[in-house]
């Protein structure tokens, strides 16, 4: 019902415009609602830039152009360090003027760098000081890069009304919000349209759009809770991915700033290895500095994450010293990670249908930030769908055991042909050969569309398969590990994730 409330009140407040404004395009269509939504909650400040923004797409398309080009630059400048160096310089590039202040001038020495640094959030001062110096050559080039950018980007808007630039160069410190618009023109077009000839309506409509959204995701997020608590095999794996999460993305996240935490995580526990809060974390979405617009976020994320937000912020909970704290939904950003890495679905597969369940009941209008998570288990669904068995997603009690067989597929398939050998056997051929090995997904194997992969995410690197369980201790694994199968025919071995 969802999807049909958002549309209705979509509609409505169209037909109101409408009213007031013959000549006004009303052409939307399903899939704005989850871009809309987005633009909808932003803060009013945000939003009225944004939709002026609107009124000049052509703007948005040069712009988007230039960013890809210097974000691909800054990525070749960076390539020749470690993944870990890699991430130092792109934390320096959030924050504001910092590059630019180490590279003018000569190399800084140690006590210029402290001054500098003084100027910032603590937690960057190490990094300053020492990438300061050692990356002095890297940090003139990056700023030069950075500079560049500006002066093109000045060049695109010089010709327009100072409110368009005005609009465009906050927006700049914004990339979600050009992302956003810029991959969904569609919507874009239609509210630059609507705000030219009633801006009081268009911003009211939004308000009332993001205003019942709230209550309904209020409403939503006690359904989820109250879900995972009358299925604790579910919330356990919940938590047990989450930890999975936090290692690979967070390993250093134990925030003790007043932008993430109020109090700091004042001990961890021994058993699950996760910052536990003693407090409840805030946030502050005007705070928390972005990586910059034009060099884009690392590449190492198949998802766009302009926002280095903490564990919690993305998992949708905390841990404290009496167990799980619901913050919000999970993050769009956490479910596209969980779903599309295809052995999650073997290791938690009673929360992987837990979750494709909840989307069955409340998908009609994906959420934004941390309430946005439905949109991406619809994604997934809606792809790789067609391509297996009639029913194989149905709602009953055997569902985990064939989500479970799909992830132990993809997982088997993905080894035993690209990971060991470099083999290009199809995934027909890979399914006659080990036919008993996947009882639930043999009927499809003369299914044409059943060579289309289950959608991978699109990133440099690979995504990481085994047959072991994620941790090494047996008390963190929900079922207390997971048993050794036989190897399918087709390859030697089964790789394990590396951390």
């Amino acid at each position: 019902m969802k999807k049909i409330f958002l549309f209705l009140l979509l509609f409505s407040s169209v037909i109101l415009l409408s009213q007031n404004t013959p000549k006004l395009n009303t052409d939307f269509n399903s899939d704005d609602s989850t871009a809309l939504l987005t633009i909808a909650a932003y803060p009013d400040s945000v939003r009225i830039k944004a939709l002026q923004a609107c009124q000049k797409p052509e703007i948005l398309v040069k712009t988007e152009a230039l960013q890809k080009n210097t974000s691909q630059s800054f990525r070749n400048l960076v390539s020749n360090y470690s993944k870990d160096e890699q991430q130092k310089l792109w934390d320096l590039s959030r924050q504001p003027g910092l590059i630019n202040q180490i590279a003018v001038g000569e190399k800084k020495s140690k006590e210029e760098l402290e001054t500098i640094a003084a100027k910032y959030p603590t937690e960057f001062k190490k990094n300053i000081i020492d990438d300061g110096r050692k990356h002095y050559e890297a940090l003139v080039e990056i700023n030069k890069l950075q500079g560049n950018s500006q002066q093109e980007f000045e060049k695109i808007i010089a010709d327009y009304p100072v409110q368009t630039q005005t609009a465009y160069r906050s927006l700049v410190n914004h990339p979600d919000v050009l992302n956003t618009l810029s991959t969904n023109m569609h919507l874009t077009v239609i509210l630059g349209d609507m705000y030219a000839s009633n801006p009081q309506q268009t911003t009211h409509m939004l308000d009332s759009i993001n205003v019942e959204h709230n209550k309904q995701s209020a409403k939503d997020l006690e359904d989820w809770k109250n879900g995972l608590d009358k299925n604790p095999e579910a919330k356990q794996e919940m938590e047990q991915a989450a930890k999975e999460f936090t290692k690979e993305n967070h390993p250093d996240d134990y925030y003790a700033d007043d932008v993430y935490n109020q109090g700091g995580p004042e001990e961890t526990s021994n058993q699950i290895n996760e910052p536990v809060y003693t407090n409840p974390p805030a946030i502050n979405y005007v705070t928390v500095q972005p990586y910059p617009y034009w060099f884009g976020y690392p590449w190492w994320y198949d998802y766009p994450y302009w926002y280095p937000y903490p564990y919690w912020y993305n998992c949708g909970f905390y841990w404290s010293p009496a167990g799980v704290v619901y913050m919000g939904f999970p993050s769009p950003y956490f479910m596209h990670w969980y779903f599309y890495h295809p052995y999650h679905h073997y290791y938690y597969s009673h929360f992987s249908d837990y979750a494709i369940g909840y989307h069955e009941q409340h998908y009609n209008g994906p959420r934004y930030q941390h309430t946005g998570f439905n949109s991406e288990i619809h994604r997934w669904t809606r792809t790789n769908e067609p391509n297996l068995p009639r029913g194989y997603l149905k709602a009953d009690a055997q569902r985990p055991e064939r989500i479970k067989e799909l992830g132990k597929f993809e997982m088997d398939y993905h080894n035993s042909t690209k990971g060991v050998f470099g083999r290009n056997m199809s995934r027909p051929e890979f399914l006659q050969n080990n036919a008993n090995y996947y009882p639930h997904i043999n009927p499809v194997i003369s299914q044409p569309r059943f060579n289309a992969p289950i959608n991978y995410p699109q990133q440099q690197n690979s995504p990481r398969f085994n047959m072991q369980s994620p941790s090494q201790n047996n008390s963190m694994n929900p079922r207390g590990g997971f048993q050794q199968q036989p190897m399918p025919r087709g390859g030697s071995g089964i790789t394990r994730p590396r951390r």
